[in-house]
């Protein structure tokens, strides 16, 4: 029976506890010695569970009584939980089914003797309530007053039970969260109708009601001012503001609202008006249940739990497998997850030191939890969470753009995507203490960044790499008296002695070639070659289309020019022949890529700085992908150029945003997908480093906006 149980406690059946023993190469079990177990330990959890109600229910009743009701209409499942205690004191099921007696009256036969699950056979919506009804009945029977019942809006449940019982003496009451959820969802219906009810003044006015809510907890006069109050704050009337909580009426001159758009009232009369139609006209009049609000979160939890135990695409409800389960999911809410052991024992097995420990390891995580979840600190950190999964999925949402809607393959939707955040490239820290130094330079046709090589060079401690190219374009004058390379006809001279040379692709092809032959991935170090030289090498691999493998060979690049500032502070010159001269006290020929890779590789390995690129390479190395983002970044700067000089957006926010790999078509398309907000999920999203992509200052995306939508 122990296989029986634990496939009750964890959620699974007969199926995939079978493939999972056959996947195992375990022998499978017979599915009616299966059930015929599942019975009997069902049986155990079934009068267990019962028992545990009665237990709280007694502990509960010590108090006035006041109880919570919820359901899960698809399984057939509605519990009531006590609210001091907080534990399970009655539930009921319904079902319209029953598998023995389906697959008997397909067949025309009788069915077996069988412990029928079929107890219902009106709508799934109709269940609620009835069971609502018969919990209720069950409890007045035990002589149990009941003084409030409290729950959703959406059933009948309450109003049938007072009609059939007329003689208790139970109040209603509102389950908070179903009433600010329903609120949330008039607002957002309202918002394509009103411009100025962006997401940011849904959220205000959601928390200003909830606040309100809180402070006034059965005053009904409270509410009923605060309702009129939380509507004419935000249109900058404080008539019925209370200085509690009113900051224009703590200091006039210089308030603002901390949640609206700039700080500025709200405008729009028809926004009013609609706004007093929802806060004044329908919930005043319910100003009482709002006075007196509870909470069903208790039984939203339970059902989760019994969705774990008996998911609903397994339909566990055509049999009595979903009353053994309930039965489980009862238990762990009530006893925790040491009601196993205890089943054990009830059923005459061995309560198990395996499951001992597997369950006191899980009840002390359980009431951590709970702990941490009601104090402020845990609160804090449940609505920050919630806030970043939303502020997530509104950036992904305005990136991606319409992807699921009905009938949306029969139009022609916006396809187009917007750019994902960066991530910020990260090194194996393993990989890069054991990963050889290599050096290398480039000596060039000129000082831009579109030149050719005319030289490439490469010195590792046991290796040395050094190329002439042939140029396709003309080696410049000043280019020519630094490197003393020339090109005469179908020559290459050096110090005017010819030299061989190789076709670029070629000595780029052997470049990479002596690059594989290394053990490890090396580390590229070069002297400025995060301002030239990986440019350079980029320009000229891409040409080829071989940048791709060359990364495939390296972990990164070091510019050992930002290095040595930081070892070497407070010199007048940080150029590598005065490097040379002051570290090393020699001259050198500088200039030849061979000797200036040489020097340079004594330099960072036998100064007396010690060891400089090793100490320092966590903080220096940067990606394979830097001059290809580069770029990129420099091309998306190129679209921000009318924004910039309308002053319209900042340089150095446009930089970043251009760094975030946004151009400033995407911005447009963010605006077209979904306004301000869209603008502003896109602006805001975080980083896989938890900060901000581009900014999340009300003002500059405000300003942005207006730029990008003039008409408006």
């Amino acid at each position: 029976m122990d296989e029986e149980e634990g496939m009750i406690h964890a959620g699974i059946g007969e199926t995939q506890l079978n493939n999972l023993l056959a996947a195992m190469n375990l022998h499978c079990i017979n599915s009616k010695t299966l059930k015929d177990r599942e019975i009997e330990i069902g049986e155990v959890m079934e009068c267990s569970a019962e028992a545990s109600e009665r237990k709280f229910l007694l502990e509960e009743a010590v108090e006035a009584i006041s109880l919570n009701e919820d359901s899960q209409q698809q399984e057939g499942v509605a519990s009531l939980i006590g609210q001091k205690t907080g534990k399970v004191l009655h539930h009921t099921m319904r079902s319209g089914d029953c598998r023995v007696c389906s697959i008997a009256n397909r067949k025309g036969e009788v069915p077996r003797k069988h412990k029928c699950s079929k107890n219902w056979t009106g709508s799934a919506k109709a269940m609620e309530p009835d069971m609502v009804v018969q919990m209720i009945r069950d409890l007045k029977e035990q002589n149990v007053p009941i003084s409030e019942l409290a729950g959703d809006d959406d059933s009948t449940g309450y109003n049938r039970a007072i009609k059939e019982m007329p003689d208790l003496h139970m109040e209603k009451t509102s389950d908070r969260n179903h009433v600010t959820k329903n609120i949330v969802n008039k607002l957002y219906s309202m918002k394509p109708k009103h411009k100025e009810l962006s997401v940011m003044v849904i959220n205000a006015i959601t928390r200003n009601f909830a606040y309100m809510v809180d402070q006034n907890k059965g005053n009904q006069t409270g509410i009923e001012n605060g309702l009129r109050a939380s509507i004419d704050h935000i249109f900058g009337e404080h008539a019925h503001c209370v200085q509690s909580w009113c900051g224009y009426l703590k200091d006039k001159t210089t308030y603002k609202h901390s949640s609206l758009p700039h700080g500025k009232d709200l405008k729009s009369l028809d926004l009013k008006s609609d706004l007093e139609k929802l806060f004044l006209d329908k919930l005043v009049p319910n100003s009482k249940k709002l006075a007196n609000l509870a909470s069903s979160q208790a039984n939203e939890s339970l059902n989760m739990t019994i969705a774990t135990k008996a998911p609903k695409y397994k339909h566990y409800s055509a049999s009595s497998s979903l009353s053994y389960r309930v039965s489980s999911a009862v238990l762990q809410k009530n006893e925790g997850y040491s009601y196993v052991s205890e089943v054990h024992e009830s059923s005459g097995l061995s309560p198990g030191t395996e499951t001992l420990k597997r369950s006191l390891k899980l009840n002390r995580k359980r009431d951590r939890k709970s702990t941490v979840s009601k104090t402020r600190e845990g609160k804090k950190q449940r609505l920050l969470l919630k806030k970043k999964r939303s502020s997530k999925n509104s950036g992904m949402e305005v990136r991606e753009g319409k992807t699921y809607e009905s009938e949306i393959g029969l139009e022609h939707p916006d396809q187009e995507e917007i750019p994902e955040v960066m991530e910020i490239d990260k090194f194996d820290k393993e990989a890069i203490t054991v990963a050889p130094l290599l050096v290398f330079d480039l000596e060039t046709t000129g000082l831009s960044r579109s030149s050719d090589i005319i030289q490439l060079a490469a010195c590792s401690k046991d290796s040395t790499f050094d190329t002439y190219i042939l140029p396709s374009q003309p080696i410049s004058k000043e280019a020519t008296n630094i490197t003393k390379i020339t090109v005469r006809g179908n020559n290459m001279l050096y110090n005017s002695k010819p030299v061989n040379f190789k076709y670029p692709h070629q000595a780029l092809t052997d470049f990479i070639t002596f690059l594989s032959e290394f053990s490890c991935k090396p580390i590229l170090v070069g002297h400025n070659i995060k301002r030239f030289d990986c440019h350079i090498l980029y320009n000229a691999l891409r040409f080829y289309n071989m940048y791709s493998e060359f990364c495939s060979h390296i972990i990164g690049f070091v510019d050992s020019l930002d290095v040595f500032k930081h070892v070497v502070p407070g010199l007048s010159s940080y150029s590598q022949t005065n490097l040379v001269d002051t570290l090393l006290d020699e001259t050198y020929a500088a200039h030849n890529a061979l000797e200036d890779t040489r020097l340079l590789f004594r330099l960072i390995t036998c100064t007396s700085q010690g060891n400089v690129i090793s100490d320092n390479i966590t903080d220096f190395i940067f990606s394979s992908n830097y001059p290809h983002n580069c770029h990129m970044h420099q091309d998306n700067l190129t679209t921000f150029s009318e924004a910039i000089n309308c002053k319209a957006l900042s340089k150095a926010t446009a930089l970043k945003a251009a760094r975030s790999n946004l151009r400033l078509c995407h911005l447009k398309l963010s605006i077209e997908r979904n306004g301000l907000d869209g603008l502003r999920a896109l602006l805001s999203e975080l980083t896989n480093q938890g900060k901000v992509r581009v900014t999340s200052c009300k003002k500059i995306i405000q300003k942005m906006y207006d730029f990008l939508t003039p008409e408006s």
